[in-house]
């Protein structure tokens, strides 16, 4: 929860991790066991509790789709049939089974078409994800695809500053996925997710180390990417999967490069998700992509801490973590639509 309008401010975070197996590929597999999690973890909130009820939910990037199109230019009132047409040739899903949103994208390549970014979301996923928070006894006033609070949380969102940075791709690094955002000139252009995350580390650490997931998990923390005489052969594993991740990135985003302009291409690389909180993974990312730049995401860059007395304080490592979730609160909710 946030508060504040001019100067924002982190009031309170709240988590607590789901049962397994309740969410899988981003569909919620059992609503009333997925809003009793929501309610369970209004009771784990820290520095305080949550005081309204309004939330912004978001959509996991492996069941939703974000491109750029172009159309040539038209009425308004013609777009939406246009663009359910042109959506049809882009689309890996079925289109009877997603719902689908568009806006206009600023300049264009051609005097005689527009650029428009479209968003769709297969309703298998929307609909159990309503009716859980619905069920929690929230009121939902938005919900959106997950790469877009992504970006809401680690680039500045003041539109004239936003409209200059040229060529950012995110690298999140969550549990079960990892989503790649790029974003150009004040606008998402491309997003494509990977369903491997940290938790296939602790997974692979554990089958060849032929040790248990806890101590995997406590040994990928505590080892990293770097090696150590004690700790080298952790060390290796975790280098190898870490490699064979981002060279799964790397190709995502050559095919990507493909359909941009020299201008739009790649310039530096964020980190962002919890899996960046890795020991040395900034260095190994480094190795994939020789010639950008890449660094750790600023999760403050939008959002102060909070109260600075409190000990509580959410710290850049947890807010990693919760880049999604800033992202969310940071939306900003016009109550009139």
């Amino acid at each position: 929860e946030i508060v504040g309008k001019d100067k924002v401010a982190l009031r309170a975070s709240c988590w607590l991790p789901l049962p397994p197996n309740l969410i899988r590929r981003g569909v919620i597999q059992d609503v009333a066991q997925a809003a009793q999690a929501l309610k369970g973890a209004l009771t784990a909130c820290t520095p305080m509790t949550v005081l309204g009820n309004d939330v912004v939910g978001s959509i996991p990037e492996v069941q939703s789709f974000v491109r750029v199109l172009e159309l040539p230019v038209m009425l308004e009132s013609e777009m939406d049939e246009a663009v359910q047409w042109a959506m049809r040739r882009h689309l890996p899903f079925d289109l009877n089974r997603v719902y689908v949103d568009w806006e206009f994208l600023p300049g264009s390549t051609a005097a005689d078409t527009r650029q428009i970014l479209v968003g769709a979301a297969q309703k298998n996923v929307v609909n159990p994800l309503l009716a859980a928070f619905d069920e929690a006894g929230f009121n939902v006033v938005a919900l959106e695809l997950e790469a877009q609070a992504v970006v809401r949380c680690l680039l500045p969102q003041n539109p004239a500053e936003s409209r200059d940075i040229r060529g950012v791709l995110v690298i999140d690094l969550g549990a079960t996925s990892t989503n790649v955002v790029f974003f150009d000139q004040g606008s998402m252009r491309y997003t494509a997710s990977i369903q491997s995350g940290g938790d296939d580390l602790t997974r692979r650490l554990a089958h060849e180390m032929q040790i248990n997931s806890r101590e995997a998990a406590e040994q990928k923390a505590r080892v990293g990417l770097r090696e150590n005489e004690s700790d080298v052969r952790a060390a290796a594993i975790l280098c190898a999967a870490v490699i064979e991740l981002g060279g799964r990135v790397e190709r995502i985003v050559r095919e990507m490069s493909a359909r941009f302009t020299a201008e739009q291409q790649v310039r530096i690389v964020l980190l962002s998700g919890g899996g960046a909180n890795l020991s040395g993974v900034v260095d190994m990312f480094a190795q994939v992509f020789p010639d950008i730049p890449v660094q750790l995401a600023n999760p403050w860059v939008n959002l102060q801490r909070g109260d600075k007395s409190r000990s509580t304080r959410l710290s850049t490592g947890d807010a990693l973590h919760f880049t999604t979730a800033l992202g969310l609160a940071l939306r900003r909710v016009d109550y009139n639509v």
